[in-house]
């Protein structure tokens, strides 16, 4: 299959010509809730007795710094799974908005995130099994563990346009349609680097269109990827059921 990332990307824009608005509410109310979940994190930090006597230019024992630091930690890795799994269900939710939207010019409402977000416990389970699968790998090698993640980056797109679908089944199709098309995912994100650069130079401004841009571009992929699959062949329609 020949990957036409440029055109992904070219079509993107000129599905979002004129129905930006949508896109970039979702982006806000995402980025929103995010925040909330992230606001326990900095107040713990920030109230730390160790924090504090940084600021004050108090001495600080070593030893107490590493038990405030690991204390920190271990609370932290509970809470950044909490967090994860509230992305994956947001994210899986603006998918459901995005993938309307390319299958029709007509607009989409913000009741298409609202519906996606019906799909949360699914949501949950893509995450946790994908998380199972890569830590598995990571026991491996660094670099394997990689590969695989780019062999499940379409786990949430059959999620969340499938809804009958298993997650063990839509991580077997995952790395079907992705088979030899990961080196091409790998640099269609590298070549939204400079327009990250430009979102972060912006202070976070610019990303309500640069997120908007990069997932219907990601979303324009997948339809590709999936409709190579189906008729090589390599999956059924009653696959996906």
């Amino acid at each position: 299959m020949y990957f036409e990332r440029r055109k992904y990307k070219n079509f993107s824009l000129r599905q979002l010509k004129g129905r930006w608005g949508i896109p970039i509410l979702v982006t806000l109310v995402t980025f929103l809730i995010t925040i909330l979940f992230y606001i326990p994190d900095f107040v713990k930090a920030f109230s730390s007795s160790t924090f504090e006597a940084f600021l004050n230019s108090e001495f600080i024992d070593f030893s107490e710094y590493l038990d405030a630091y690991e204390q920190l930690t271990q609370s932290s890795m509970l809470s950044s799974l909490v967090q994860s799994i509230i992305e994956t269900i947001l994210v899986i939710a603006a998918l459901n908005l995005y993938l309307k939207m390319s299958r029709s010019p007509e607009k989409v409402g913000f009741g298409a995130f609202i519906e996606g977000l019906n799909n949360w416990w699914r949501a949950i389970l893509c995450y946790l099994y994908k998380l199972l699968f890569i830590t598995l790998w990571m026991f491996c090698f660094f670099i394997p563990a990689i590969i695989k993640a780019y062999s499940y980056s379409m786990m949430e797109y059959l999620v969340a346009e499938f809804p009958s679908l298993s997650i063990p089944d839509a991580m077997n199709i995952s790395k079907i349609i992705t088979n030899g098309s990961k080196w091409d995912l790998f640099i269609m994100e590298l070549s939204f680097l400079g327009w990250e650069l430009l979102g972060a130079l912006s202070l976070g401004i610019g990303y309500i269109w640069i997120i908007p841009y990069r997932q219907m571009t990601y979303v324009n992929a997948y339809h590709a990827l999936l409709k190579n699959a189906l008729e090589q062949g390599l999956i059924k329609p009653e696959d996906l059921q």
